[in-house]
């Protein structure tokens, strides 16, 4: 039977049509696909011919979805191969549109991880490894992560990573020297930066050792310790203290003088 179209019908969607064979409602196809296959009334089409118009009409639907997910933001090319596969696009044809995009200079990993290394070394305290883990959890490849990295020089690791350890100094001011240098450091380390770096850091800090104020901040630690085990005897007692205080960083012999000091008024 011949297979003869008899009726092209816009639809109310911009750029689609639904294409009539013999009287009835046959496939719909993107404007992309009528033009390219000069679709009109009266033409006839053989099976192969309207199967390979469907073909082109999912592949189509696929490329213009990829085209309004990547119209918001920057997308890696897994991001829009996720994409494109959850909204249901077969999966042999999304290799050809990513193909397409990437052609265009739509889907550009180097772009992308460059762009994503620029925006978070200037806009957060965040060191290299963070954001290269950010970058590997995107699948984004590598080689392309190494290079796009090289653009966090170390000058500008130690000025964000400065103002981040002055942030923390401030937080842990009621801790013992020891501990705030150490917090300060891991801090450093879990928000991205290398161990050398994160020291390097730390001497641009020139955090000072205050003995006076050392002795006065244990001094306060141990009073408050003092009162809250009150109900164990004076060597439970003191040990406890001693265990507490030792775990902050204190020196084990200025622990105990305090703690005779307290003893004695």
């Amino acid at each position: 039977m011949v297979k003869k179209i008899t009726l092209i019908k816009a639809q109310k969607q911009a750029g689609r049509f639904n294409v009539y064979i013999n009287g009835s409602y046959a496939f719909p196809v993107s404007e992309s696909v009528f033009i390219k296959y000069r679709l009109h009334k009266g033409q006839e089409l053989s099976d192969e011919q309207i199967e390979n118009i469907k073909i082109e009409d999912d592949i189509s639907k696929g490329y213009n979805s990829a085209l309004n997910y990547l119209s918001y933001q920057l997308r890696t090319q897994k991001e829009v191969e996720k994409k494109l596969a959850s909204l249901g696009v077969p999966e042999e044809y999304i290799p050809q549109i990513i193909a397409k995009l990437t052609d265009l200079n739509l889907i550009d990993d180097n772009n992308y991880a460059q762009s994503y290394v620029r925006t978070m070394m200037k806009t957060t305290d965040k060191g290299p490894h963070v954001i290269k883990i950010n970058l590997i959890k995107k699948e984004i490849d590598p080689n392309i992560i190494e290079d796009a990295l090289e653009l966090y020089d170390e000058e500008l690791q130690l000025k964000n990573g400065l103002h981040l350890a002055q942030k923390e100094a401030n937080k842990y001011r009621k801790d013992s020297f020891r501990n705030k240098k150490m917090k300060i450091k891991q801090r450093l380390i879990v928000k991205g930066y290398s161990p050398d770096v994160a020291n390097e850091i730390l001497e641009e800090l020139k955090l000072d050792y205050d003995e006076e104020n050392e002795q006065e901040l244990l001094k306060e630690k141990v009073q408050k310790l003092w009162d809250r085990y009150d109900n164990l005897d004076l060597k439970k007692r003191k040990f406890k203290i001693q265990q507490n205080l030792y775990r902050k960083g204190f020196s084990f012999s200025d622990i105990s003088r305090t703690i005779d000091e307290i003893c004695e008024e």
